[in-house]
């Protein structure tokens, strides 16, 4: 068990998991890389934090402290994102009133001491209930019937409830009928699902936890994050979503390998590295049948070579699953194209059971010797005749013969084209981790990657990418001088890492965008948005190679 600053003890277990133990009434809150960290919006994986949604308050809330993050948790909800009041939501005027760009305004100074905390916003549902007290004197049973109307949200319940506080407050004549009017309504409001604070608290201590543990234990914060994508309604975005931000903080995610041979997610050294398992359409039995193969043949990468698993694991494993293997790098560490391995495969695969079992039987006598002189040597042997021999129909000598010149010879070029590995480990891992298609293309024009941008890249030209287009969000602007225009909102990627906050304005838009189109590869130029950080395209120009 270790201790940690913040009052935490940690310990892991068998699989790596790290296990927090904490009492939160001892916990230190006061971590700057913690608040940091969370305050940049860099929260996927944050509990209750990691949507686009939290990301993107996180970052404009920029939360230092318990109370404030349960602040930001509850703005996050229905209640306050749907309430609008003079234009905007509530959780827009707590921003804004926040950060000083606007003054706090109490409506009544009796409401001050009640939401002087929230900026005089109705966030939670105890501040419901205290203002009903306060302005109407309801007792505790009047206003545990007001908590069930807000929590549960019973619009039958909620209207009694507003005539009496109506008449109660007029009776204790502390506002007016209209003002009381008025603070109702937002009660009301609240019942769209204001959140009660004792839960919102609750669950800014656990997004604590998990930021410090991002913050502090990165590696193998990925590593079991990445671990329980499994479970998610969809694994392959939350894997992108993950290894994205993992580069973005300087840890690579590695691509299964059967050095390693790992069944899942596991932290190898200081990186996540992906498990065999975690190879779409490669499961758990294809999983122990290759390493019982290799244990009862004493076959290790770091000793053997490539023919050694090509005639003696292949065999014994689903065809589709060992191309997958293939095409995903598991077998990168033989230093050999995955397309001259594929086409090894291929050529392989589809010899009868009898010259199968012939040739492995002959490999494991003869460790050295190659495929080719494997292949050989079951064609002279059964040349020579006699009932064992492996090809027993003389008829298919020729066929076997063919397939030996096609092995050595495919009679077209091997080579590993970086948009036909990176369209392999998207399909089979969910993101291409050892290359992109940009990489194919000349990008010497370019002045920065992508995480170079994220990472504070300033130029007085600007900034210039080469990127690959990963999605693309068409938006009609509807208000201001542009009111009726539309908008591009774009997600981009090089090698290094995701830039998901770019955006076109309408005249670029118009004029650009018959090049951002998803897997199109461009260069991007443009600048920094001031406030927000984001790319702001300017010009966009296909790349070529």
């Amino acid at each position: 068990m270790i201790s940690l600053e913040c009052g935490c003890q940690f310990e892991q277990d068998e699989e790596g998991r790290i296990i927090f133990n904490t009492d939160i009434t001892k916990m230190n809150t006061n971590c700057s890389a913690t608040w940091d960290l969370i305050c940049e919006g860099n929260t996927k994986g944050v509990f209750q934090l990691e949507s686009q949604l939290g990301r993107s308050l996180a970052k404009q809330t920029k939360p230092k402290d318990i109370e404030e993050l349960s602040d930001l948790i509850a703005i996050m909800r229905p209640g306050c994102l749907e309430a609008i009041v003079k234009g905007k939501s509530l959780t827009m005027h707590y921003i804004d009133r926040k950060h000083k760009r606007d003054a706090v305004e109490y409506f009544h100074e009796a409401l001050e001491p009640i939401l002087k905390s929230t900026y005089g916003i109705l966030v939670y549902q105890e501040q419901a209930i205290l203002l009903a007290q306060e302005i109407a004197g309801f007792d505790l049973q009047e206003a545990d019937i007001l908590r069930k109307a807000i929590g549960k949200k019973k619009a039958d319940v909620m209207a009694k409830v507003k005539k009496n506080f109506i008449d109660k407050s007029i009776q204790r004549g502390i506002v007016t009928k209209a003002e009381a009017e008025e603070i109702f309504s937002w009660i009301e409001k609240s019942q769209r699902y204001s959140f009660n604070k004792s839960h919102s608290v609750s669950y800014a201590y656990n997004g604590y936890i998990t930021a410090y543990a991002k913050a502090h234990f990165p590696h193998e914060f990925f590593t079991s994050y990445l671990k329980h994508s499994i479970g998610k309604p969809d694994t392959f975005v939350e894997v992108q979503e993950l290894v994205n931000n993992a580069k973005i903080m300087g840890i690579n995610v590695l691509p299964p390998s059967v050095i390693e041979m790992n069944e899942e997610f596991e932290l190898i050294g200081e990186n996540p590295t992906y498990g065999i398992t975690n190879v779409k359409g490669v499961g758990s039995s294809v999983y122990k049948k290759m390493r019982d193969d290799m244990q009862t043949n004493n076959i290790d990468p770091r000793h053997c070579d490539w023919d050694c698993f090509l005639l003696l694991v292949a065999p014994k494993v689903n065809k589709r699953a060992f191309e997958n293997l293939i095409l995903a790098g598991a077998f990168d560490c033989f230093k050999i194209l995955r397309a001259k391995m594929q086409h090894n495969y291929n050529t392989l695969k589809d010899i009868g059971k009898r010259e199968t079992a012939w040739l492995m039987e002959y490999k494991k006598k003869n460790m050295d010797a190659t495929v080719e002189e494997c292949l050989q040597k079951m064609i002279d042997v059964s040349k020579e005749g006699g009932k064992k021999r492996p090809i027993f129909r003389k008829d298919k000598i020729p066929v076997v013969q063919d397939l030996l010149r096609s092995y050595n010879d495919p009679g077209y070029a091997l080579f590993d084209s970086p948009s036909w590995m990176a369209s392999k480990e998207q399909e089979l891992l969910g993101i291409s981790l050892t290359c992109n298609k940009v990489d194919e293309y000349d990008t010497t024009r370019a002045n920065c990657t992508c995480k170079e941008f994220i990472d504070g890249f300033e130029s007085q030209h600007g900034a210039v990418v080469a990127v690959q287009i990963e999605s693309v969000r068409e938006w009609k602007i509807k208000k201001g001088k542009a009111k009726g225009n539309k908008m591009g909102f774009i997600v981009a990627s090089d090698n290094s890492c995701c830039l998901d906050n770019i955006t076109a304005f309408s005249e670029e838009w118009e004029k650009y965008k018959n090049l951002l189109y998803e897997g199109n590869t461009v260069l991007l130029r443009g600048t920094r948005d001031k406030n927000r950080g984001s790319f702001l395209v300017k010009r966009v120009e296909q790349l070529t190679s």
